[in-house]
């Protein structure tokens, strides 16, 4: 597999619940991918509607700090030219001190992409794929502090768009909703991002994602229960940084960086830290 094409999907691996991360390239017809992600979230305050409140306030001095740890594997497949279909699934564990804890199965996705404009055939254009996924519960419970998502499936459809304006450089951006059962709030995200290739073999990316829940419920707000978490208006946008580099043209290594700027109903990261190993067959 060419070192550009794998190094683009490796560093679009998601590495967290909040970054959707999907790549407008596509694997090879008939390239298997099979990719590992390892993430670590901390945070020591969280936003109760848009206000800023420690973690220890909120859990009456039960927990200082909410920790979540999540480990995803990704299949991707090159079914053609135009057409590929990931699959992902993992674990994940939420604590947050003694106030509350859970583990288990996170949602799983099921994506078909279809390459809908070629920059590489068509010069002076970018690339444009339109992806489609079906979300799949993972079965925990979503109505606790320590939930490990929305507890809903869903549907979820976007846009990708990514041009290497060199040979070293290159833009991408992506733009989507998702539609999940259980009264979750439609939601919307954006991404974009640049890469730079600093040798053939390494490269680094700034990236930039948001994501918001419609409705107008706030956490502690009128109609809220314990029972309503899945239903509030969650809204969170954050930077990423990230650093990637291709091993003998086939396995991919990428170190991914993320802090949330603003939120609303959402816990306030501090640091997502993550890893992804990335193999082709």
């Amino acid at each position: 597999m060419h070192i550009r094409h794998l190094l683009a999907v490796a560093l679009a691996f998601p590495l967290s619940a909040w970054a959707e991360g999907s790549s407008p390239w596509l694997p090879i017809p008939g390239q298997l991918l099979l990719g590992v992600n390892h993430a670590e979230q901390t945070a020591k305050n969280a936003y109760i509607g848009t206000m800023k409140v420690p973690v220890v306030a909120i859990t009456g001095g039960g927990a200082t700090t909410f920790k979540r740890s999540t480990t995803t594997l990704r299949l991707g497949y090159g079914i053609s030219d135009s057409l590929a279909i990931d699959a992902s699934l993992g674990a994940g564990r939420v604590k947050v001190g003694a106030a509350d804890s859970d583990s288990g199965v996170i949602d799983s996705v099921v994506g078909l992409s279809w390459r809908v404009l070629d920059e590489f055939e068509r010069a002076g254009l970018p690339t444009v794929t339109l992806r489609g996924a079906a979300i799949i519960n993972g079965g925990y419970d979503g109505a606790r502090l320590a939930a490990l998502g929305n507890d809903a499936s869903g549907v979820e459809l976007a846009l990708l768009v990514g041009k290497e304006l060199t040979s070293a450089f290159s833009l991408w951006g992506e733009v989507g909703v998702q539609k999940r059962t259980n009264d979750v709030p439609l939601a919307t995200f954006v991404e974009v991002g640049a890469r730079y290739r600093v040798i053939p073999a390494l490269n680094v990316s700034l990236g930039f994602t948001s994501k918001k829940y419609g409705g107008d419920l706030d956490i502690g707000g009128p109609g809220f229960t314990p029972a309503r978490f899945q239903q509030v208006r969650a809204e969170r946008s954050l930077v990423k940084v990230g650093l990637g580099y291709a091993i003998a043209g086939n396995q991919g290594i990428a170190l991914n960086v993320s802090s949330v700027l603003s939120g609303r109903n959402t816990v306030k990261d501090d640091r997502i830290a993550g890893v992804s190993y990335t193999f082709g067959f």
